[in-house]
């Protein structure tokens, strides 16, 4: 098959996210079956054509449609308009070719690609919430009733929507939707994780290398540093531990760092907690591996990528509830899911963690083998019902 993935990353590193972990898992398990619609970074000076590009030691056919900087902090016009506008300039060269399919991931491409060509696209969603409900831009809420109606407009002519999330937010999703999409139209399809990185690892031995003291009380966290994902809760329980053995350890970037960073100073908590910034996959396999414990305080996730990958290696977790998080911990076995963002049964969890059976959560790492990237072409297909 003719497949056309667009998707505004660079397939390598930026921007980083849901979406690029994603965009890397479908190069994993397809190659060089996608041709590939993004972004140059770097310098790259390739824009508005047709190319060969190698990636990852893989060759694609490929189309920029903008040279992009790298940066983290908060864009003064949102990233999904300007990618918008990036892709319709182009969109006429980008399908001067014909496909048999096109993957698609982001509302922004949905809104670009012409409505003739919507019956065999694919639309993969990493969440089913309203961005504009979460966006670090105050103005974007106002409108998001509005979104959902040019959204589901458009989004009703897709052939399929794959979605990371569970079964009750799925079920929101169609009612949301207010009979544009079937639920036969909506299919449930979790993150995937690369079990070649995320996987059991001898801890003693990362802990000697990255010299981390064996008494050392380790909690890792990996996401945007964004206020969703609840960086003032899960700081605030860790300053209710009151255990000086006890570390907190962020992975990741994001427009909050400073506010991050300023908190921690007001709290004085600079010994106990770290901000260590974006870190490469098997980096962040080794630090999952090494902790204690693997938290987040999302307020909303879809499926979460980084909670696969940690349950994947055997961490256990204690998770503020939110889609796919029930799917992945059983409370009492690999860790808790804290309802209502309770910061006392937060805080109380990241003691009983650490009395946790190893055995157990290392069996709940080998359970969700099936979501790793290794087995995701033939039930990629399956699902999308490419393979009919």
């Amino acid at each position: 098959m003719r497949i056309l993935f667009i998707e505004l990353c660079n397939f390598h590193d930026y921007p980083t996210g849901g979406h690029l972990s994603f965009a890397l898992h479908m190069l994993g398990a397809f190659g060089n079956e996608l041709k590939l619609v993004g972004i140059n970074t770097a310098g790259e000076s390739e824009v508005g054509k047709w190319y060969k590009k190698e990636i990852d030691g893989v060759e694609y056919d490929y189309f920029s449609v903008a040279n992009v900087e790298k940066r983290s902090k908060k864009p003064l016009i949102p990233g999904r308009i300007t990618a918008y506008f990036r892709l319709k300039k182009y969109i006429k060269k980008v399908f001067e070719t014909e496909y048999d399919k096109i993957l698609i991931q982001t509302p922004e491409v949905l809104f670009a690609i012409p409505k003739k060509h919507l019956h065999k696209t694919c639309l993969i969603m990493p969440g089913v919430g309203n961005p504009l409900s979460i966006s670090r831009f105050r103005f974007a809420k106002i409108f998001a009733g509005i979104y959902d109606w040019f959204f589901f407009r458009k989004a009703q002519y897709a052939s399929v929507i794959l979605a990371a999330a569970d079964k009750n937010a799925m079920a929101s999703f169609v009612a949301r939707s207010k009979g544009k999409i079937n639920a036969d139209k909506a299919r449930q399809f979790p993150t995937r994780y690369d079990a070649t990185i995320f996987k059991v690892k001898d801890r003693a031995r990362l802990r000697q290398e990255y010299g981390i003291d064996a008494n050392t009380i380790l909690y890792v966290t990996v996401g945007r540093l964004n206020w969703f994902k609840g960086w003032k809760f899960m700081i605030d329980c860790i300053e209710k531990l009151n255990n000086p053995l006890a570390k907190l350890v962020f992975i990741g970037d994001g427009e909050d760092e400073q506010k991050i960073k300023d908190y921690i100073a007001e709290r004085k908590l600079e010994k106990q907690i770290e901000l260590i910034g974006r870190k490469p996959l098997d980096v962040i396999s080794d630090y999952e591996n090494m902790a204690n414990a693997f938290i987040m305080g999302s307020y909303t996730e879809g499926w979460s990528t980084a909670l696969v990958e940690a349950v994947a290696c055997g961490t256990p977790c204690v998770v503020t509830e939110f889609s796919s998080a029930s799917d992945m911990i059983e409370d009492g076995v690999n860790g808790w899911v804290i309802k209502d963002r309770n910061e006392e049964d937060f805080t109380k969890r990241l003691k009983d963690v650490l009395l946790l059976d190893r055995c157990g959560v290392e069996k709940k790492a080998k359970d969700i083998s099936n979501l790793s990237v290794q087995n995701m072409h033939k039930q990629f297909l399956s699902d999308a019902g490419w393979d009919e």
